[in-house]
């Protein structure tokens, strides 16, 4: 789980700004909290502000630093990703913090990267559970640790690795690609990196991938009833099986060479395939959603077709309305949701009526009972802004400074009752991260 996450230089973020989970006093909504080593979290956070006054950058952030982790530092991810209204900025490091929840134990994981030469200039990891032991700091080049080695060949290992860091991938990483996650000197860094893997972040032009939801005949049926328990007028989803050559063939545009590049790609990873495995590829082309498995040693492919009422006229997904292609993008999330993930959307109420977008969210505190899991989302509806539906603490905004930089706050310290119109005041200005209009520039060139 999500304890803290600060950022400092990096796009809308300027100074040192802090996004927490942890939870305040409050007793209400007791169901969206965690208890973990007498430490109280929260399961949700919902972030709303003005256009381009920064949400969407703290999960650009958030990802940013996971993808270092994996991919390490280049010029292309670099590149545009200081403060850039300040001409200094350049010059100044930007410093991404998590600190979390892991198998158990709290950790802060953190680096500072530099954008003029795209290179990691610090990097730790702690853990912090009773006191603050340094699993590693990284100063530049040169590594150091707390850790008390079991046995010589351990501590060998660790130096010998500390020495060969290349200055643009990070040293967690490194030692995880080494495949020590049998030697129990080296278990915080695999209890790190799996709490990054567990990260699922999307943005309204992504999609979320995760598994095979879709593809399965018989999870169908289960997605068809949340379907039509979102109002969405479907009846029913099938999974219409044809061959390879004609399901491509239904996208005319394609060229010869792409169908037969998809093909052979898809030739490719089920040529090892047994029938009996419930395997498949799953493909979105020209808005189809295609599924590719193995069936009496032939390839087959399953196209998603939707029923509204009419069985001998089914839609694609391509037929659908764009809130409901979205619900598509995200209802997989409800099965990740039970199994201790952090989950990020970015518009999660992108062409969503208010009543789908508060359902969508309410079901997922009654989904997550038991579980670990947190929702963190952006936000335009303040419809979303109600004290039944969310805690305060839950609820953040972000505001665009008079310098263009973005600032983080919580409604907690505007210690509002619980029965308050938070949307209201927050339309009024109350609380600030709202739109700010100019002066009307159709009467300057009426008075011209």
């Amino acid at each position: 789980m999500l304890v803290r996450f600060t950022v400092e230089n990096y796009l809308s973020f300027n100074e040192r700004q802090v996004f927490s989970m942890a939870a305040g006093k409050h007793t209400r909504l007791k169901n969206h909290l965690v208890v973990v080593n007498g430490k109280r979290l929260l399961k949700g956070g919902v972030l709303f502000g003005a256009n381009a006054a920064g949400k969407s950058n703290l999960i650009k952030a958030i990802n940013f630093g996971k993808n270092t982790i994996f991919y390490g530092v280049s010029a292309g991810r670099t590149f545009h990703g200081n403060f850039r209204i300040d001409p200094e900025s350049l010059s100044r490091p930007g410093v991404f913090q998590y600190d979390f929840v892991s198998n158990g134990h709290f950790y802060s994981y953190g680096l500072a990267i530099s954008y003029l030469d795209n290179s990691i200039i610090s990097e730790w990891l702690y853990l912090v559970d009773d006191k603050e032991k340094a699993i590693f700091e990284r100063d530049q080049q040169k590594v150091s640790t707390d850790i008390i080695f079991s046995n010589e060949d351990n501590k060998q290992r660790f130096d010998i690795y500390a020495e060969d860091v290349p200055d643009n991938k990070t040293f967690l990483y490194d030692i995880v690609s080494r495949k020590l996650d049998d030697v129990e000197d080296f278990k915080c860094f695999y209890d790190a990196i799996n709490w990054f893997q567990s990260l699922i972040i999307i943005f309204p032009q992504t999609k979320y991938r995760g598994y095979n939801q879709y593809s399965v005949n018989d999870t169908l049926e289960s997605v068809a009833k949340l379907m039509n328990y979102f109002d969405t007028g479907i009846e029913m989803i099938e999974g219409q099986e044809r061959d390879i050559d004609k399901a491509l063939e239904a996208v005319a545009f394609l060229s010869e060479d792409v169908k037969n590049s998809i093909i052979n790609n898809i030739e490719e990873l089920l040529k090892d395939k047994k029938d009996d495995e419930k395997f498949s590829i799953n493909v979105d082309v020209a808005g189809r959603k295609l599924s590719f498995s193995k069936v009496d040693g032939k390839i087959v492919a399953r196209q998603l077709m939707m029923n509204h009422g009419n069985e001998n006229d089914l839609f694609e997904i391509s037929d659908e309305s764009d809130g409901t292609q979205r619900l598509f993008d995200l209802i997989p999330l409800y099965k990740k949701a039970t199994k201790n993930y952090v989950i990020l959307v970015d518009e999660l109420d992108r062409s969503f009526h208010s009543k789908l977008t508060i359902e969508f969210i309410q079901k997922f505190f009654e989904k997550t009972q038991g579980a670990n899991t947190q929702l963190i989302v952006t936000l335009h509806d303040a419809n979303v802004l109600n004290l039944n539906l969310l805690r305060q603490d839950e609820i953040w905004f972000v505001e665009r400074r008079a310098d263009h930089s973005s600032e983080l706050y919580s409604l907690n310290k505007f210690k509002e009752r619980f029965d308050h119109s938070v949307a209201k005041d927050y339309l009024l200005g109350r609380y600030g991260a709202v739109p700010n209009f100019g002066l009307d520039p159709w009467d300057e060139e009426e008075e011209g």
